[in-house]
């Protein structure tokens, strides 16, 4: 009877000890969404999207936006200068459904007349996403680069209601400079309806897998990003 009891208590312990090590492999196997900002991609398209004209100037600008694809990291990168900042907004997987996932819920509300003025609160209405952004001003200047949320919602501009992206504010802290710090502040990305379905079709899983097989990028095994 004691020897059976050893026994059972051993087993325990080391059905115990396999759990642990199986739960400390699948967080060694999840990596946080940080693609190198200057891997090589291949060009995907092109989209118009709209910014805030330079304070104190009122209204939207609209800005060409380009977009390209790096299959081995699964992003795509939408890459864009304004007021004198070279941008890439990096898109993981699961932010390109978050917003294709958004932009449908903001076209049923669209149709049924469903947008209130909710300010602030209206600008993450359909939820957010993890993503990952870079800004530069010259190619001298500094890379800075962080993780960082982006809103869904909608926002009135002129009384028409806008999808919104808001990028919010993103902090780089220099490895090599302590207190060098840089900080970039959130802004919002407008889109019309056929702004926002022209970016949501560069999203399409479809259409990246089509693309990049058409320009001789071979398809890499998925990584299981931690997005957060």
């Amino acid at each position: 009877m004691k020897r059976f009891l050893i026994l059972l208590i051993a087993s325990f312990f080391m059905l115990c000890a396999c759990n642990t090590v199986g739960k400390t492999a699948n967080r060694q196997v999840e990596k946080p969404f940080a693609p190198q900002v200057n891997a090589p991609r291949t060009s995907i398209g092109e989209v118009e999207i709209q910014f805030n004209k330079m304070f104190p100037l009122p209204g939207l600008r609209q800005v060409t936006v380009n977009a390209s694809y790096n299959t081995n990291e699964d992003a795509v990168c939408l890459q864009f200068r304004l007021d004198l900042v070279t941008y890439r907004q990096f898109w993981s997987l699961k932010g390109r459904q978050g917003f294709i996932t958004a932009l449908a819920n903001y076209k049923t509300d669209f149709e049924e007349r469903n947008f209130g003025r909710g300010g602030r609160s209206a600008l993450r209405q359909y939820g957010s996403a993890r993503g990952y952004i870079s800004w530069q001003t010259t190619s001298l200047s500094v890379l800075a680069r962080a993780g960082a949320n982006v809103d869904f919602g909608y926002t009135f501009v002129d009384r028409s209601p806008y999808f919104v992206i808001r990028q919010q504010e993103a902090i780089y802290k220099d490895p090599n400079a302590s207190g060098s710090d840089r900080t970039l502040p959130e802004f919002s990305m407008y889109f019309t309806r056929a702004q926002a379905d022209a970016l949501a079709a560069l999203f399409d899983e479809d259409f990246l897998e089509t693309t990049t097989a058409q320009s001789g990028f071979s398809n890499s095994p998925s990584i299981n990003y931690d997005e957060y």
